[in-house]
């Protein structure tokens, strides 16, 4: 008998595309801080913040994930990350609500579907006749920090 669990999802925008992440993972959500850039860094990270006095790396997730870049406007946002005791800012386009996704209503993405992100995406749902792309944020962030 398959568990009719219910996960929560921060549902979350890169350009017009819908997204969502385990609720886990996601510590919290803020408004963008002036970031201080760094030498030597992968082309997705930005740059480190000092948010409450803890200190993380940003990363552009639209870069990370081979979109263009576009520059921050009131929409955008931070999702603070935790894994695995490394904390990292991403920067998405804007964060819609914090939703929650019946398992039965999640599907495995098959090979017609072309989001980016793709190979850290384990499924899509039907959010109010729109398409979320939930994608696992947790793995993608140990890979770019290591």
């Amino acid at each position: 008998m398959h568990s009719m669990a219910a996960g929560q999802y921060v549902i979350f925008r890169l350009d017009e595309q819908l997204y969502g992440a385990d609720i886990a993972v996601v510590r919290e959500v803020s408004y963008l801080a002036p970031v201080t850039r760094l030498p030597n860094t992968p082309h997705f990270v930005e740059g480190v913040i000092d948010l409450r006095g803890e200190v993380m790396p940003v990363i552009d997730l639209r870069k990370r994930l081979g979109l263009p870049s576009r520059p921050a406007d009131g929409d955008s946002r931070i999702m603070i990350l935790t894994v695995g005791g490394v904390t990292a800012a991403l920067v998405v386009d804007g964060v819609e609500q914090v939703a929650t996704i019946a398992d039965e209503a999640v599907s495995l993405p098959d090979d017609s579907l072309t989001v980016v992100g793709q190979d850290y995406v384990y499924g899509v749902a039907r959010m109010n006749g729109r398409l979320v792309v939930l994608i696992d944020l947790s793995r993608m962030l140990s890979i770019a920090v290591a």
